[in-house]
């Protein structure tokens, strides 16, 4: 194989450096006309030994380098190599990284038992009823704690946009779910939900902050608790588990937010960064004071 590769690439270096890549087309449809004259048509392969077997194996030769759409199509026979790439990193679990336009990396040569049994579970959930959202959410009921991709939530919930339905979950239903804003390690494609407990739900007030505002002031606040001072490392060295953040005003600006003006209610200089159950014991510190000053008000 090795021999014919440097064949192969002696052959490109022959064009000349003029050359196109029109012209080392035409060659490579001259070497595909002589394998079908010398080889036949591609026989049906022995169960195990399909196409999707066979990109496998030449990811798990060039582990770590990059391979391209072009090889995985040539190596596989079929126009239906990326949805092999697909099943291999969802179904199977191996962790395969896109890393340009049809180019991929396979990380290590073996499969994540967690992917995989993750997938076992999308499985099941995905043919049970219920609405997309109700499926979505007995997915990442059971994966409490579990990072969760969105190909996974679209594949639980059999539309495209499985995000949008997880974000209901989050702004409409309160779920602690976690994504990049949240948590910097998370990619912009993955989600945790923090606890299924109703007493961990979020602030209604959260759904009002747009993202790149919270975004900032987590980043300001180096995702720190401006009360309790932990992160989210030291929250899980200490054995909570269900540490998340959200913003909190320093002076209280109106009973209701959503009554505010944006620009009132989004003014930086008056948020900051809370874990949840600070924030809870905060938001009641300060209702406390405030009726206190209406009873003062009416004495």
């Amino acid at each position: 194989m090795a021999a014919a590769g440097a064949k192969i690439q002696k052959l490109a270096e022959d064009l000349g450096t003029d050359s196109k890549r029109e012209d080392f087309d035409e060659v490579l449809g001259e070497i595909e006309a002589v394998r079908r004259e010398r080889f036949g048509p591609r026989p049906k392969s022995a169960h195990g030994e399909g196409a999707k077997a066979r990109i496998l194996k030449h990811l798990q030769a060039h582990v770590g380098e990059q391979v391209y759409g072009e090889e995985l199509a040539a190596i596989s026979g079929i126009q239906e190599w990326a949805r092999r790439v697909r099943e291999l990193r969802v179904e199977d679990g191996y962790d395969i990284q896109e890393v340009g336009s049809s180019a991929y990396v396979l990380v290590a040569p073996e499969p994540d038992a967690e992917r995989a049994e993750q997938w076992q579970l999308a499985n099941r959930l995905r043919n049970e009823s219920g609405s997309a959202r109700d499926r979505i959410g007995r997915y990442l009921s059971e994966s409490v704690g579990q990072v969760v991709n969105r190909d996974q939530i679209d594949y639980v919930g059999k539309i495209k946009e499985g995000s949008r339905r997880l974000r209901e979950l989050r702004d409409e239903l309160g779920w602690p779910i976690e994504t990049h804003i949240d948590d910097p390690s998370l990619k912009s494609s993955e989600y945790r939900l923090l606890s299924t407990d109703p007493g961990d739900r979020r602030d209604p007030s959260q759904r009002l902050y747009p993202d790149a505002l919270r975004q900032r002031v987590f980043e300001r606040d180096r995702y720190i608790c401006q009360v309790c001072g932990r992160d989210r490392e030291k929250a899980e060295a200490a054995g909570d588990r269900r540490f998340y953040l959200e913003l909190h005003h320093k002076v209280a600006v109106a009973a209701e937010l959503d009554a505010l003006p944006i620009d009132k209610r989004n003014e930086e200089e008056n948020l900051i960064t809370l874990c949840h159950s600070d924030h809870v014991r905060e938001t009641e510190k300060m209702q406390k004071e405030r009726r206190a000053r209406r009873r003062d008000d009416r004495a």
